[in-house]
């Protein structure tokens, strides 16, 4: 066979291959222009020294001429040493926020009146969701009415004792003092002294009759004007007036302060007894505007039973219809604050290092559902048992959805960064290929040389990666255009 006809042959073979790992376009037209590649010096030597290695020892040479680089988006950077915080991409699960979730049940039996709200509704709080008709709700505003209005009542019988008794101890300390009778009308002519004031006023002027009287005789007798058996009559009842007069006295005193303390005693006791039956009301989830107005006239509206919203949200269940009877024990409806999600993470035994590092930091979120968009959620527990069962720690983060974007139960790509790590050897993850199980990179060796490297990777932060072996320091990687390397590489070696 000709010459001619063996290049015409392999150009075929050349151009079938590269098609088949759709590269075909580089590839098949530098090898149908220059003809298969000379060997060259290889990249690294051996232990004794000897250069050169086979293709089976992870090492090939690739030409490709420097006209052909900036079609195939040819970029060449150094290997070097930097600082590598380590990555971890893991997948996670959005969750409803559990503390802002309310499975609403209602305080009280009775039938369901109306219900203001569906399945998927937003709500504000303070909405109203279920009104319920409940026989107990009734009877308790009704008690709370007719304790109302007996404290009421109480409350203004006793401003009366208290001021009655202040009038009426004012006038005994007068009579204490033997005020004279102008003095007395003075000071109490419009003051309200309820029953004491005739008894007390009476008894006063028995007792100055007689001492007037007695003062009167005194004088008379020393002048023999009046017999001795006239005076003693006299100062026997001006002493039995006094004694009167200071017996009653007494007693009006005791009875003021007993009828004071007891008024004052009934007010509490019926306020206490209003406190109790609103903080009872309140208890079953009333409100101070519905306990602020309460009229029996209402008839059956008095015992409706209204459910509110606790918070904005959305209605994510709905239990219950017109007319039910419900119950404590009777879930009629579920809210949940969308505008933050959980972000559930299952992380292995072998991350625990990293852990320590990520707590109370904020991680990135991705999804297919949104692609070119990243969200974030900060971390806030970082799991404390291992499960038995999948030998995986929960981590649990919290993300803003104030746009819904992130639904409950939709998965997630979750991505944990750690801190700065000690400078190492290190390439843009770009430069990195796979195949067949191996890891390499495209050495630039000057010229249109390109030698293909394996090498051992580390620790990835989603731009760089780390390099364990393989490079050195200052080796002028191909970080960008490496398919067509690779498309070049496979193609000769199919030729073969």
């Amino acid at each position: 066979m000709s010459v001619a006809t063996q290049r015409s042959s392999r150009s075929f073979v050349i151009a079938v291959s590269a098609v088949l790992i759709a590269v075909a376009g580089i590839g098949a037209w530098w090898y149908s222009s220059h003809g298969p590649a000379a060997p060259v010096e290889d990249h690294a030597t051996s232990e004794d020294g000897a250069e050169g290695a086979s293709a089976d020892d992870g090492e090939q040479v690739v030409l490709l001429p420097r006209e052909s680089w900036e079609p195939a988006s040819i970029k060449i950077e150094p290997a070097q040493r930097a600082p590598l915080a380590q990555v971890v991409e893991l997948t996670g699960k959005i969750a409803l926020n559990e503390d802002r979730v309310a499975h609403i049940y209602p305080m009280v039996e009775g039938r369901v009146d109306e219900v203001k709200v569906n399945f998927g509704d937003r709500v504000k709080k303070g909405d109203l969701l279920v009104v319920i008709q409940s026989k107990e709700i009734g009877q308790a505003l009704l008690q709370l009415y007719q304790n109302r209005l007996a404290r009421d009542f109480a409350v203004q019988k006793d401003e009366w004792t208290q001021t009655t008794a202040k009038n009426t101890l004012d006038l005994i300390k007068l009579i204490r003092e033997e005020a004279p009778l102008e003095r007395i009308e003075a000071q109490l002519r419009d003051r309200p002294l309820g029953e004491f004031r005739d008894k007390l006023m009476t008894a006063y002027l028995e007792r100055f009759k007689s001492k007037q009287d007695l003062e009167r005789l005194q004088p008379l007798q020393a002048g023999g004007a009046i017999a001795g058996k006239q005076l003693l009559e006299a100062q026997v009842n001006s002493s039995a007036a006094r004694a009167s007069l200071q017996s009653f006295v007494e007693q009006v005193q005791q009875d003021v302060t007993q009828a004071s303390i007891v008024s004052a005693q009934t007010v509490k006791e019926l306020q206490t007894r209003v406190a109790v039956d609103e903080t009872n009301l309140k208890i079953l989830g009333m409100t101070d505007e519905s306990l602020a107005n309460i009229d029996p006239q209402q008839g059956e509206a008095l015992s409706h039973y209204s459910i509110y919203a606790p918070f904005d949200g959305t209605i994510i269940s709905k239990d219950v219809v017109l007319l039910e009877r419900v119950g404590p024990d009777s879930q009629v409806l579920s809210i949940a604050d969308l505008s933050t999600v959980w972000v559930s993470v299952d992380l292995y035994e072998e991350h625990l290092p990293l852990l320590e590092q990520v707590q109370n930091r904020t991680v990135q979120l991705t999804t297919n559902a949104w692609p070119g968009k990243s969200f974030e959620a900060e971390i806030f527990y970082s799991g404390d048992v291992v499960a038995e069962t999948s030998r995986t720690l929960s981590l649990r983060a919290i993300a803003k959805n104030d746009d819904g974007k992130l639904k409950p139960g939709m998965f997630v790509n979750v991505q944990l960064r750690g801190d700065e790590q000690t400078p190492v050897l290190q390439v843009p993850a770009t430069a990195v290929i796979e195949h067949e199980g191996k890891s390499f990179v495209f050495v630039h060796e000057g010229g249109d040389k390109f030698q293909r490297c394996d090498v051992t990777l580390g620790r990835k932060d989603g731009e760089s990666v780390e390099v364990v072996s393989g490079l050195k320091e200052g080796d002028q990687v191909v970080v960008s255009g490496g398919f067509a390397l690779k498309s070049q590489m496979l193609a000769e070696l199919l030729a073969e």
